[in-house]
């Protein structure tokens, strides 16, 4: 069964063609370098799959380049939407985008292995400390959003 906001925001990915995908242009443009702009033409191609990637990475969301509810929430918030609380004995994939981010920025130097462990957890407290965030090692809500407008600036460069 679809939901409403399916039917609002379908999923798009390589060869999706319209205006749902011209908004997604529109919207993906401004957090994007202006070199790499989209022609807001309503067409999914490569070009649109790899800022789709780059507008990912910058959310924390899985970067496969598919358009889906995370994605389209994320995009209209400007900000990660959804996420869990992250802290130190997790295992999960969104633990694995965390050390990624950490690691480009200089604060994690371990292997990314999706593990939050006591390493992990260093690198997150490293984080918080030049953030508005509680310097607890946890990521909540604060420092989702804290680390979104890190990679920004990371994917950016």
């Amino acid at each position: 069964m679809f939901t409403a906001a399916q039917a609002i925001d379908p999923l798009l990915q390589i060869g999706s063609q319209g205006a749902k995908v011209r908004e997604l242009q529109t919207l993906i443009n401004p957090r994007i370098l202006v070199a790499d702009r989209l022609k807001v033409d309503g067409i999914f191609g490569s070009k649109t799959e790899a800022a789709v990637k780059t507008v990912q990475f910058q959310l924390l969301l899985e970067q496969d380049g598919i358009v889906g509810t995370a994605t389209w929430k994320s995009l209209r918030a400007n900000a990660p939407v959804d996420m869990p609380i992250l802290r130190r004995g997790m295992v999960s994939k969104q633990v694995g985008i965390v050390q990624q981010v950490l690691k480009m920025g200089g604060f994690y130097t371990e292997a990314i292995d999706n593990d939050f462990g006591v390493k992990t957890e260093a690198a997150v407290k490293a984080f918080q400390r030049g953030q508005e965030s509680p310097i607890d090692g946890v990521i909540g809500d604060r420092t989702w959003k804290a680390l979104s407008n890190f990679a920004t600036f990371l994917s950016i460069d």
